[in-house]
């Protein structure tokens, strides 16, 4: 309408209000400027101004600080209302580009089940050892669409569904907020507004223990770890035997290089033997070439299957041993403690009381829940682990042939190199000895 008003094709604009044209004074005043400057005038029929009498610009000042003042009163009551709807639990998701979800006729959230095997397929390749590259790469590769209904994945937009607690159901609200209601901007919430938490809210995806371990490991990649020997060391999930194979000799983690003479090969190196120490002494423990940890790995996965069935029974009594001598109340007597306590506080804060006692008590249940909740995820990740190992003895119970590196991706958690042997760790917990 702009470009028309100074091509010459309007000479009069007709709007029913101030506010209708812009909820801006500065804007308002600009265009009315602009276009008077152009001999096009705009009559409000509301305020009855026209911007060219004399006493219009005067008018139209206050008028336009009005309105502004109402739209700014107006998107201030939406945002407290917004606020009391997350302090009754109630939750409002954009489905639009939300992979794995859809709403219903009464709009609630529901699983849409192609999607959903994406999801999973993410989650479980990343609790694998997958990274986020690798999965964005295959996922590609593969042609499956993204939430945005495109093929371009990212590994920034597979980290954001792994860190999106939708997934297990819950429910995080306010992660962002409206800076200015004049520009719409939002920024990450970093504590400036309250945040809510709802959990079981809707149909889960990923089991919360399977989520848990997502989250620990990608923290865990993130800081990397402290090694025996004090040192620290990032993570890089790039290789499968990355962040697994450590020194027996000194604690520190081997990494690996390559060799070109005689011959080009991989081989894993102790990092305080690549890295000479402050003293200058270094790691004197062997170097291990890559084909030969490959065929050592091949043999430890054959004398797990071996021997696994009557360890795995041992194993999985010791597990429920401990689940059921567990002291202290469960995850579901603190869920239904920190709902009563959370209405308490409802009704409190509407009746304007002090709810610091209230506030306190709900911090508290939450640590007591954390721990509860990483101990039972502890507990269901070692169970999962045991469950794999027995779905991998019945697949190959004659034998492993090839080295296959999903496999050590899944079921190794770690790999001590000694002078003479190997020792294997899985992740239900037996140990393996090859000899080298």
């Amino acid at each position: 309408m702009i470009a028309a008003c100074k091509a010459g094709k309007i000479d009069l604009i007709v709007t029913k209000s101030i506010s209708r044209l812009s909820r801006n004074t500065i804007d308002c005043l600009k265009y009315i400027r602009d276009l008077k400057a152009i001999n096009v005038a705009i009559f409000f029929e509301k305020e009855n101004i026209n911007t060219m009498d004399a006493q219009g610009e005067v008018l139209i000042t206050i008028m336009a600080s009005l309105a502004q003042q109402e739209s700014e009163s107006l998107s201030q009551n939406v945002k407290m209302g917004i606020q009391y709807r997350y302090q009754q639990g109630k939750v409002f998701v954009n489905h639009n580009h939300f992979l794995g979800y859809t709403k219903d006729d009464q709009g609630n959230l529901v699983i849409e089940p192609e999607e959903a095997k994406v999801i999973k397929r993410i989650f479980y390749s990343y609790l694998n050892g997958m990274t986020m590259k690798q999965i964005a790469d295959s996922l590609k590769a593969d042609g499956i669409l993204t939430g945005g209904k495109t093929k371009n994945w990212r590994s920034s937009g597979v980290a954001k569904i792994l860190k999106n607690e939708k997934y297990m159901g819950d429910a995080l609200l306010q992660k962002t907020y409206t800076v200015d209601f004049l520009n719409k901007k939002r920024v990450k919430n970093e504590g400036i507004m309250p945040q809510y938490y709802v959990e079981n809210d809707h149909p889960a995806i990923i089991p919360k223990s399977v989520f848990m371990q997502v989250q620990q490991i990608i923290k865990q990649r993130r800081n990397g770890i402290t090694t025996k020997n004090g040192k620290h060391r990032r993570l890089n999930g790039k290789y499968c035997f990355s962040q697994k194979i450590f020194c027996g000799k000194c604690g520190d983690i081997l990494q690996r290089n390559m060799w070109y003479r005689p011959e080009k090969v991989a081989v894993w190196r102790c990092a305080s033997r690549i890295r000479r120490s402050r003293t200058g002494r270094r790691c004197m423990i062997r170097n291990v070439k890559e084909p030969l940890l490959k065929e050592a790995t091949v043999e430890a996965f054959n004398q797990l299957i071996e021997g696994h069935e009557l360890a795995s029974k041992q194993i999985k009594a010791n597990i429920m041993k401990v689940i059921k001598s567990s002291k202290g109340p469960t995850l579901d007597q603190l869920d239904k403690q920190l709902e009563e306590v959370q209405m308490k506080l409802i009704q409190a804060a509407n009746q304007h009381q002090d709810c610091d006692a209230l506030t306190q008590q709900i911090m508290d249940l939450r640590k007591q829940k954390e721990k509860v909740q990483s101990r039972e995820t502890d507990q269901q990740a070692k169970l999962h682990n045991l469950d794999e190992i027995n779905k991998l003895v019945e697949l190959h119970k004659y034998g492993l042939v090839d080295f296959d590196e999903q496999l050590v991706r899944r079921l190794v958690e770690k790999i001590t190199i000694f002078q003479r042997y190997m020792e294997f760790t899985f992740k239900d917990g037996e140990v393996i000895r090859v000899n080298m």
